[in-house]
C-alpha cells in the first residue's frame, strides 16, 4: 500500500494535463490527418553482425542510454544465457533501433542484449551457472580466444547476424514516439520526455539535467517535481521553448524562425535540436536567465508560486502551464522591478477567467497557447504603463 501511495502523489506532483505521456487509447491508424499532418513511417531491416554493431557503439555511432531504457540490470545468469544461446544458434528476437538527424542509433528496445554483448567481448563478465555449455562457466571472451578447444565459439559470437529494424529519420516525433510506445509495451512504460532524452542526447539533455537539479529551480517548486519520470525537465523545456519562441530565438538550423502549429512533440524536438547545436556560450546564457527568473519567481510567490490557486484547503499541484508562462512574464520586467508590481500582476492575472481556463483546457492548442502568452504580454504592458504614469 505505500508503494502504490507513493506512486500515485508522483503522478500528481505536477498538473500536466496529461501532455506528457503517450497517448495509449489511438492507433496510428485512428489519427487522421489534422493529428498526423504528413505522416511518414520508414522502417527500415536490416542485419548486422554482433562484431559490426560492437565496432559501431565503439565508434559512438550507436547510443545505449540507461535514462530511456529504465528496466533493471540483467544478471550475470542471464548475460551467461544469452551468450550460450548465441553459440548454440538459437534465433533472437529483433532489434529496434532509432537513427537521429547525425546518423546515431539510439536503441529502442534490446537495449540489455547489446549491452552484454559490447560487454562480454570487452571481458566485463565472465560465464557463469550455464547448464548446457557448462565447460565454459568461468571463461570470459579472451578466455575462449586462447583456448583452441573453444575460439570457434569467439567466431561464432562476432559473426552471429542479429536481425534489426530501424526507424530512419525523419519520422516525426509523434509516430516515433508511438513506435517506442508500441515496442516497449512488455516493459517499463516511458513517457514522452524520457523518449525525446534518448533521441536528442547531447548539450540539450546536459543542460535540461543541471537546470532540474539546480538549488533556485529546487527552491522555486518545493522540490515537488518528482524527477523520476523526467516531468522536472518536460516543464523546463516548455518553459525555455516558449521563451525563445516568444522572444523570436526558437530557430531551426536554417536560422528560421520555427511556428508553433499546436504540434508539441516537433516543437519540443526543435527545442533539442537547437539546444543541442547552439554555443557553450549561449547555453551558459540560457543557464543564467533561467537561474534569475527562479530566483525572482521565488522572491516573489514562495516556493508554491507555480501553483494554481485551490478553492479548498489542499493544495493543488505546480501547473505546468502557469510555470511556462509566468517564467515569461518574470522575465520581461527589468532587473531592479518591484516584486509587489509584479505579484500584484500575477494575481490579476488568476483573476482573468479567460487565463485560467487557457492553462488548464486543450493546453497545446495553439488558440489557447496564444491566448495565454498575449494575456502575459498585455498585463507586462499595463504594469509597465502604470509606472511610467
Amino acid at each position: 500500500m505505500a508503494e502504490e501511495f507513493q506512486r500515485n502523489q508522483e503522478d500528481y506532483d505536477l498538473e500536466d494535463y496529461d501532455t506528457v505521456e503517450v497517448e495509449k487509447e489511438t492507433g496510428l491508424q485512428e489519427e487522421n490527418e489534422e493529428d498526423y499532418p504528413n505522416l511518414t513511417i520508414k522502417i527500415e531491416q536490416a542485419q548486422y553482425s554482433i562484431f559490426e554493431l560492437k565496432r559501431r557503439y565503439d565508434r559512438g555511432r550507436i547510443c545505449l542510454d540507461p535514462d530511456f531504457q529504465r528496466n533493471d540490470v540483467w544478471s550475470y545468469k542471464q548475460k551467461s544465457e544469452l551468450i550460450e544461446s548465441v553459440i548454440m544458434g538459437i534465433p533472437l528476437p529483433i532489434i529496434y533501433l532509432a537513427e537521429n538527424a547525425d546518423g546515431r542509433l539510439i536503441v529502442v528496445d534490446g537495449r540489455q542484449r547489446l549491452t552484454t554483448f559490447f560487454e562480454f567481448l570487452d571481458d566485463k563478465f565472465r560465464l557463469r551457472d550455464l547448464k548446457i555449455l557448462s565447460q565454459v562457466n568461468g571463461m570470459n571472451f579472451s578466455d575462449l580466444d586462447r583456448n583452441p578447444r573453444y575460439s570457434r565459439y569467439v567466431t561464432t559470437i562476432e559473426d552471429t547476424q542479429l536481425v534489426v529494424q530501424i526507424i530512419k529519420y525523419p519520422t516525426k516525433d509523434r509516430v516515433r514516439f508511438d513506435i517506442f510506445d508500441r515496442v516497449n509495451r512488455g516493459g517499463t512504460p516511458l513517457n514522452k520526455q524520457e523518449m525525446r532524452n534518448a533521441l536528442y542526447q547531447g548539450n540539450a539533455t546536459k543542460l535540461l539535467k543541471r537546470l532540474a537539479e539546480s538549488e533556485s529551480f529546487l527552491e522555486a517548486t518545493g522540490s515537488a517535481i518528482s524527477s523520476k519520470h523526467m516531468k522536472d525537465r518536460y516543464i523546463i523545456l516548455r518553459a525555455l521553448c516558449f521563451y525563445l519562441y516568444w522572444n523570436k530565438e526558437m530557430l531551426d538550423e536554417k536560422g528560421k524562425n520555427i511556428e508553433y502549429r499546436s504540434d508539441m512533440e516537433e516543437f519540443l524536438g526543435a527545442g533539442m535540436q537547437l539546444f543541442n547545436r547552439i554555443s557553450p556560450d549561449k547555453l551558459h546564457k540560457i543557464e543564467e536567465i533561467f537561474d534569475f527568473i527562479m530566483k525572482r519567481a521565488y522572491q516573489c510567490l514562495g516556493k508554491d508560486g507555480f501553483r494554481i490557486p485551490s478553492q479548498g484547503k489542499t493544495k493543488r499541484p505546480i501547473s505546468m502551464t502557469l510555470f511556462e508562462t509566468l517564467f515569461y512574464y518574470y522575465s520581461l520586467f527589468p532587473d531592479e522591478f518591484e516584486l509587489e508590481k509584479m505579484k500584484m500582476g500575477i494575481q490579476e492575472l488568476l483573476e482573468d477567467q479567460e487565463y485560467l481556463h487557457s492553462l488548464q483546457h486543450s493546453v497545446d492548442s495553439s488558440v489557447n497557447v496564444k491566448m495565454r502568452f498575449g494575456k502575459v504580454e498585455k498585463k507586462f504592458r499595463e504594469i509597465r504603463n502604470v509606472i511610467k504614469d
